[in-house]
């Protein structure tokens, strides 16, 4: 794969990661509320309102900014698919994580270093919300790691300045539980990327095979199927549209003398040659072997499709080797549609093609 398609690539892995974020925020604010609720409200039993309510809206205030973030960040990432820039959109949720993170480490001052009578419920909280961001916020890591890190680690801080046995064993669990989801959140990272990567890989190849399906791989114009879905889109179009279907003279010659090498490297000099000619916005295929069809609306200032035939013609009786004795000419049968309608135009210009290569070589 080159740089530019992973770029792209990187890109969109980029934007799915937002998306996650965002899915999770719909699902990670409201807990965060009701939990935060739940401390105002055992702050509030317990006399300490004041601080908590300030606390309180706090929190929900950067809540409310991820949120009000998410929504206008993903809005600008359907504008934009560089990787730097959906990179930036990303570090701006890390930040306001970190926000989030450090208001809820303010849990140590409202109980006092996690000695009020009150103080194993906010643990339990605070290790219910650590946990739930990881879960919610796999998809990128950083925002997940600097949710957690400020508070558990003040946390583990504040039980190791106790002193006692008890607290230096819960600061230990409290850091083994910190060091836990940091893994969690790079694995998680991890396997949402390599699944977005393969997601759109998939996608990309299926995109692939399908313009395959509907090229010439000799020529690289269009095949038969990639003509029909070309002619598609002309049908809500009114107008009248020409359909040229060019017959070579003589190829079958080149073949038997000089081989299936030199026929190739010959019809894609006279793929070349028809593009040379082909007025802006026409569609030319190859449906045979030696046969193509110059499919385009007929423009009130185009060349006429007499015109266009003639120097089709005698642009392809060019398109011969020095080293072969037998030259090619094409026979053209022309066909003008109220309608593009693939079947009728081709059946309708070989009658016509027919009819030309009746008169000779070189005859539209």
């Amino acid at each position: 794969m080159d740089l530019n398609n992973e770029d792209t690539l990187d890109a969109k892995i980029r934007q799915d990661q937002l998306a996650d974020l965002r899915a999770g925020f719909f699902v990670s604010m409201p807990i965060s509320t009701v939990l935060s609720g739940l401390i105002l409200t055992v702050q509030a039993i317990s006399g300490g309102g004041s601080s908590a309510a300030i606390w309180f809206l706090v929190v929900n205030a950067i809540n409310v900014g991820r949120l009000a973030l998410a929504r206008y960040q993903l809005r600008q990432t359907e504008r934009h698919d560089d990787s730097a820039g959906t990179s930036q959109r990303l570090r701006r949720f890390g930040v306001l994580a970190l926000m989030a993170g450090f208001a809820w480490s303010f849990l140590a001052v409202l109980t006092a270093g996690y000695t009020t009578p009150h103080a194993p419920l906010h643990l339990i909280i605070l290790a219910g919300i650590a946990a739930g961001a990881v879960t919610y916020g796999s998809s990128y890591a950083a925002a997940a790691i600097n949710f957690i890190t400020p508070p558990l680690l003040i946390t583990a801080g504040c039980l190791l300045a106790k002193g006692n046995f008890e607290g230096c064993v819960l600061a230990f669990a409290v850091l083994l539980f910190l060091g836990g989801l940091v893994r969690a959140s790079f694995v998680g990272q991890t396997r949402f990327r390599e699944a977005s990567r393969l997601r759109h890989e998939a996608e990309r190849l299926a995109a692939e095979m399908e313009a395959s399906s509907r090229q010439d791989h000799l020529t690289g114009l269009l095949n038969r199927r990639g003509l029909e879905h070309a002619i598609g889109r002309f049908e809500a179009t009114a107008g009248l549209f020409v359909a040229m279907l060019i017959d070579l003279d003589g190829f079958k010659s080149v073949n038997d003398t000089y081989g299936h090498r030199t026929g190739d490297e010959l019809l894609v000099m006279i793929a070349r040659r028809i593009e040379e000619e082909a007025p802006e916005g026409s569609t030319l295929a190859r449906i045979g072997g030696d046969e193509f069809v110059l499919f385009f609306p007929l423009a009130g200032d185009s060349l006429s499709a007499s015109d266009l035939a003639s120097n089709i013609i005698a642009k392809i009786a060019r398109s011969y080797r020095e080293v072969a004795s037998v030259r090619i000419g094409a026979s053209i049968g022309i066909y003008l549609a109220e309608s593009p309608g693939l079947t009728e135009m081709l059946l309708r210009a070989d009658i016509a093609l027919y009819t030309a290569k009746r008169r000779g070589r070189n005859e539209f």
